[in-house]
């Protein structure tokens, strides 16, 4: 996703452009999924191995230097999620802050009502 965020926008303009991108960046998912596959169709370690080294592990150099070169740029959907999450945590720890009293002295109130009902259950089928 780094890479598409960061090249896309160079070649949507002229059409061909877009053509030559579209079949390129198939050609490279092609490549990727098959390089991934490898191991799964080989059923072993050995030859799995072997044939990473005769790539000479360039797909996973490649995509090392990708998660540490490329900027990684956040989508609307990520800031929107983290900026509730922000406000959510703001306003729990508010609440939390305004009713710490009440909110022990409540769950203290729960736990003995349960107690109560559980004795009073209990009481009612013993007779």
């Amino acid at each position: 996703m780094g890479m598409r965020n960061n090249f896309r926008h160079y070649f949507i303009e002229p059409s061909q452009l877009k053509l030559f991108y579209d079949v390129i960046t198939w050609i490279v998912t092609q490549v990727a999924i098959s390089y991934t596959v490898v191991p799964f169709v080989l059923l072993s370690i050995k030859p799995s191995f072997m044939f990473y080294s005769s790539w000479y592990y360039c797909l996973h150099i490649l995509g090392i230097l990708v998660l540490l070169l490329l900027p990684v740029k956040q989508t609307q959907r990520r800031k929107n999620t983290h900026e509730n999450i922000q406000l959510s945590q703001s306003k729990k720890f508010d609440e939390g802050e305004n009713s710490l009293g009440q909110n022990s002295f409540s769950t203290t109130n729960n736990v003995c009502n349960q107690n109560q009902e559980i004795a009073s259950r209990h009481s009612s089928l013993k007779q």
